[in-house]
């Protein structure tokens, strides 16, 4: 009964001691080349961005749902659209930066995404910071003299 009692406790011992050793990384991104990221939104109608982020392709996505743009005099427009820009990360490996002007989006039909040629955006920046769950976005569609900016929280 010793003999058990003694295995015992050096089996407890030896799992109390790995358990506590070892990197915790829950806050750090287990790829990150890779990320998927959501803004906050509340009802169903708001507007509220998907980054799609991939370094290791020429660009990544940015999904824009329920984006209203003012045309002039005429009521606005609400697409739902996907730009696909070039994007770089800072040093920290946190904060994401995207960028590019010429762009050809996409409208997005339920899952799947259709060029509109006649449509361009322009002055695309968006920044995209993980660690203090923020992201800002803006750019022009000059072809609709239109201008999209908005920034908020990540969830």
């Amino acid at each position: 009964m010793k003999k058990f009692y003694a295995i015992l406790s050096i089996v407890a011992v030896l799992g109390i001691m790995f358990s506590s050793c070892g990197k915790d990384d829950t806050d750090e991104p287990v790829n990150p080349n890779i990320q998927r990221l959501e803004s906050e939104h509340g009802v169903a109608n708001d507007t509220y961005l998907i980054y799609d982020i991939d370094l290791r392709r020429d660009s990544s996505s940015i999904y824009v749902h329920n984006a209203v743009f003012s045309v002039g005099e005429t009521s606005p427009m609400t697409l739902n659209i996907r730009v696909d820009a070039p994007c770089t990360v800072g040093p920290t490996g946190k904060v994401f930066t995207f960028a590019g002007t010429g762009i050809v989006p996409n409208l997005m039909r339920g899952n799947t995404p259709v060029p509109i040629s006649t449509l361009h955006v322009n002055n695309l920046r968006s920044v995209v910071d993980i660690e203090r769950k923020t992201y800002s976005i803006s750019f022009d569609c000059r072809d609709i003299d239109g201008h999209y900016d908005k920034e908020g929280k990540l969830k």
